[in-house]
């Protein structure tokens, strides 16, 4: 995982939640877990002003993406552990960002190294870590360090997270952002326990390449 500072202006961090205001009746449920919405997002035009800074961004740190896509997130509910399967029917490398519209300290991700290719794989990952959870150790203690209530793997009565090795963690901080391989698990952490935040934003970027970067 990548941390990278001053990715965006606070006039193009105003720019894209006016974005959001002005489409916002184009914007779609992107998870829902039964009647409980997760998060809506709105896909930015490619030939909007907007993605001109998108294209900037990217270029930062690929020269030559095969794909490009954006959406302005707003989250209701924190995001469980999962993976980003934008292009996963393809052969090629796939990183996901992640950029911060506001500074909120409560506002968390959480990134681990481990990987799976698509949901598919994720479910059975999540099944064998289950078979296998009575003789594994645990790498960490971080269900109690972060707010991770929200990943508390019913079946099992434990934290999956806590037998996960961690790749780091990004902190909101407005004009920031983190760049990770979109196949590692990641999670939000639970910023609704605080009830002081109706909602979250953010700005996510993926990126299809042929040739795999270092983060």
């Amino acid at each position: 995982m990548l941390l990278l500072d001053q990715i965006i202006s606070d006039s193009e961090i105003c720019a894209f939640k006016q974005y959001f205001q002005n489409h916002f009746d184009k914007k779609y449920v992107n998870w829902q877990n039964g009647d409980n919405i997760i998060d809506h997002r709105l896909n930015i035009d490619k030939n909007s002003p907007e993605f001109k800074i998108i294209d900037r961004i990217v270029k930062n740190n690929f020269s030559n993406p095969v794909e490009v896509w954006s959406a302005y997130q707003r989250q209701t509910n924190p995001h469980s552990i999962h993976i980003d399967d934008y292009g996963s029917d393809s052969k090629l490398f796939r990183y996901t960002y992640i950029l911060a519209m506001d500074t909120v300290p409560e506002f968390k991700a959480i990134i681990w190294k481990e990987k799976c290719w698509d949901n598919q794989q994720l479910h059975d990952f999540v099944v064998q870590w289950g078979k296998l959870k009575p003789i594994k150790k645990k790498t960490s203690n971080i269900s109690e360090i972060e707010d991770l209530e929200h990943t508390l793997d019913e079946n099992q009565q434990s934290y999956m997270a806590d037998y996960l090795n961690l790749d780091g963690i990004y902190a909101y901080q407005a004009g920031t952002a983190c760049l990770f391989d979109a196949t590692q698990l990641h999670c939000t952490s639970n910023w609704k326990k605080y009830n002081k935040f109706p909602y979250r934003e953010l700005l996510q970027i993926h990126v299809t390449s042929k040739v795999e970067i270092d983060c």
